[in-house]
C-alpha cells in the first residue's frame, strides 16, 4: 500500500505532503483545481514518462518521494526486490531536472526506469481516461483476458516461438526464391577468389617490378658509364688514380723532408684508397649489370596482370587482398551445396512451427476457458453495477490460412499474439442483441464495465493488496448508478486500497479518507494547488460543496 507521498516543484504544487492509509481514499476538489497532478505524481514514481514542462515555473528541479508497504506481497516478490526493501518498505525517488536529466533512487539505490517499472507494476496501478479508452479499441480486447487469466508467461513465450519460427521460415523462402542467384553468385565469388589466389599478390610487388624494370631497360647505358667511369679511374696514363698516385709520391718526398706535412700524406693516401674502392666498386657494379630482354618481358605480363586486378578490386594491392578476404567472407555465408542447405532450413522451419503450434494451440484453448469464466464473473459484476439485464461475452475471431495451424477442423494464420483475436459483445438492455462494444456502449457503461473487469481479475488472481487509483472512471453516471458504483468500489477497497478522483458524492460520502485539492493564491501572488486532508467537518461540509447543498 501506498504510505506516504512528497511532491516538490510539480506543475503548481509548491510543496505538499500525504499521508495514506487502507481502505478507500477519495481525492475531490473543483474541476480544475488539479486532481490530476496528484495522479501524474503517482504515475511518476510507478515509472511513467517524465518531461520537463511539468516542472514548476522558475524551478529547476521537480521532485516526488513516495513510500510503499509491500508487508502483503508474496514471497517470491520479496525475494525478487530483496535489495530494496526495509522493514517491510520500499521507499521511490524521482527527480526530473529542466536540463532533460533525471534520476530515479530506489531505497536510495540508483535504479533505471525499466527497473522501477518491473518494481511497481505488482505494487500499484492507475485505472483512468485512457484505460477506458483501451476498452474502445478491439485490438486491445484480447489483452484484458489475457491480463485476467495470468496468461502473460503463455503469451510471451508464444510470442517468442513466432519469431523464431518467422525468422526462419523467411530465410527459407528467400532462400528458395534466390537458389539460383545464389548458385550463380557461388560460381563468379569461385572464380574471382580463384583468380586472385593464384595470382599470389604481394604488397609493394608492383613497385619493386618497376624498379627492376627500370634497372633493365637501361643496363646497356650503366654498362657502358661504368667502363668510362673506370677509364677515368685508372686504366689511361692521365687518369684521375694514376695522377693522385703520382702525386702521393712527391707528396711523401716532401714528407722526408718536412715531417710537418705528415697529415696532408695521411689525407692524401686515405683519398688514393677511396678512388681504388670505388673503381673496384664500379668494375664490379658493371659486370654484375645483367642485360636480360627475356625478364623484361616477365615483368611486363606481371605487371599487367596486376593492373587488371588493381582495375577490378580497387586500384592498389592493398584492396585486392581485402577483396580477397570479402570474397572469403561471402562464399562462407552461402551454402556450398544450396538444395541440401534448403532441406535443412525446411526441417528447421517445420520443427519451429510444430513447437509454435503447440503452445499457440496451448494458449487458445487457455483462453477459450478462461473466457467463460470471465464472462460469468462480469456478469455477476454489471449486476451489482446497475445493469443487471446487461449481456457480456467475448467472441473470438480466426483468420484462416491454407497453410496455418491446425485448430479443430480449421487451419489458422498464425500471429505473434496467438491464434486469435477476440472482441467483446455487449447489451445493456434486455432483449438486445450482443453488439460489438465499441459501437453500442455509452460513457457510462464503458466506465462500469472496466471496474468490473478490474474486479474479476482481483478475484481470479487472488491478487495480494495493492494500490489501484481511479482516476475518474465514473464519468458518465449518476443517481442510483452512482450509489452501486460507490458501493462496489467500497467493496472492492477491502481487498485493494483504492485512490478514487471522482466528482460524485455518492462515492465521496463511502470514502475512509478524504482529500480534497484546492488552488489558492501564495504570498509572491502565483497560483498553487493545495492538498487538505479533512477532518470529519470537513469532509461534512465538502460533501454539500458536491451535491451543491449550501453549508
Amino acid at each position: 500500500m501506498l504510505k506516504t507521498l512528497d511532491i516538490q516543484n510539480i506543475a503548481l504544487i509548491d510543496k505538499s505532503s500525504l499521508t495514506f492509509k487502507n481502505g478507500l481514499t477519495v481525492l475531490a476538489g473543483e474541476t480544475g483545481a488539479g486532481k490530476s497532478v496528484i495522479v501524474t505524481a503517482i504515475a511518476l514514481v510507478l515509472g511513467g514518462r517524465s518531461d520537463r514542462d511539468i516542472i514548476r515555473y522558475g524551478e529547476k528541479v521537480g521532485k516526488v518521494d513516495a513510500s510503499f508497504n509491500i508487508s502483503s506481497m508474496p514471497a517470491q516478490y520479496k525475494k525478487n526486490f530483496a535489495e530494496y526493501i526495509t522493514d517491510s518498505e520500499i521507499s521511490i525517488t524521482r527527480e526530473i531536472r529542466v536540463t532533460g536529466k533525471s534520476k530515479i533512487l530506489i531505497s536510495n539505490i540508483p535504479s533505471t526506469l525499466s527497473e522501477l517499472r518491473e518494481l511497481t507494476a505488482p505494487i500499484a496501478e492507475i485505472l483512468g481516461q485512457h484505460a477506458n479508452q483501451l476498452l474502445m479499441h478491439e485490438e486491445n480486447h484480447i489483452n484484458f483476458l489475457d491480463n485476467f487469466a495470468n496468461l502473460t508467461d503463455l503469451t510471451e513465450s508464444v510470442r517468442t516461438k513466432y519469431h523464431s519460427w518467422h525468422e526462419a521460415y523467411s530465410q527459407l523462402n528467400k532462400t528458395i526464391n534466390k537458389r539460383d542467384s545464389y548458385k550463380a553468385e557461388r560460381e563468379l565469388l569461385l572464380l574471382q577468389q580463384k583468380e586472385i589466389t593464384n595470382a599470389d599478390i604481394q604488397v609493394g610487388e608492383s613497385e619493386n617490378l618497376i624498379s627492376e624494370k627500370k634497372l633493365l631497360d637501361s643496363s646497356r647505358s650503366l654498362m657502358n658509364s661504368a667502363g668510362q667511369i673506370s677509364e677515368l679511374l685508372e686504366n689511361d696514363e692521365i687518369s684521375a688514380l694514376s695522377m693522385l698516385q703520382s702525386a702521393l709520391k712527391e707528396l711523401q718526398k716532401m714528407h722526408e723532408i718536412d715531417l710537418s706535412l705528415s697529415k696532408q700524406v695521411e689525407e692524401l693516401t686515405d683519398i688514393v684508397y677511396r678512388i681504388s674502392d670505388s673503381k673496384q666498386f664500379i668494375d664490379q657494379y658493371g659486370e654484375a649489370i645483367i642485360d636480360d630482354p627475356i625478364r623484361i618481358e616477365e615483368i611486363n605480363k606481371r605487371l599487367d596482370e596486376i593492373y587488371i586486378l588493381k582495375k577490378k578490386y580497387g586500384g592498389s594491392e592493398e584492396s585486392i587482398l581485402a577483396a580477397l578476404e570479402t570474397i572469403s567472407n561471402s562464399l562462407s555465408n552461402i551454402p556450398t551445396d544450396i538444395d541440401s542447405y534448403i532441406e535443412e532450413l525446411q526441417e528447421k522451419t517445420d520443427a519451429l512451427f510444430a513447437d509454435y503450434s503447440k503452445e499457440a494451440i496451448s494458449l487458445s484453448e487457455t483462453r477459450i476457458k478462461a473466457s467463460l469464466y470471465l464472462e460469468k464473473l462480469v456478469q455477476k459484476e454489471l449486476t451489482e453495477l446497475s445493469i443487471a439485464n446487461s449481456g457480456f461475452k467475448l467472441e473470438f475471431i480466426y483468420d484462416e490460412n491454407p497453410n496455418g495451424v491446425p485448430l479443430k477442423d480449421k487451419r489458422i494464420k498464425p500471429s505473434e499474439n496467438g491464434l486469435e483475436t477476440a472482441r467483446i459483445l455487449f447489451t445493456a438492455n434486455i432483449g438486445e442483441p450482443l453488439k460489438s462494444l465499441v459501437k453500442t456502449a455509452s460513457g457510462g457503461e464503458i466506465s462500469r464495465l472496466l471496474l468490473a473487469l478490474k474486479s474479476a481479475e482481483k478475484k481470479n488472481k487472488k491478487l495480494p493488496q495493492s494500490l489501484l487509483v481511479f482516476d475518474e472512471v465514473d464519468a458518465g453516471i449518476g443517481g442510483q448508478t452512482a450509489i452501486d458504483v460507490a458501493k462496489k468500489i467500497k467493496r472492492l477497497s477491502a481487498e485493494s486500497q483504492l485512490l478514487v478522483v471522482t466528482h460524485l458524492h455518492q462515492i465521496a460520502r463511502e470514502a475512509d479518507n478524504h482529500f480534497v485539492v484546492q488552488k489558492t493564491t501564495g504570498s509572491d501572488k502565483r497560483t498553487v494547488i493545495n492538498v487538505v486532508s479533512l477532518d470529519p467537518i470537513g469532509k461534512e461540509a465538502e460533501l454539500k460543496r458536491m451535491v451543491a447543498l449550501p453549508e
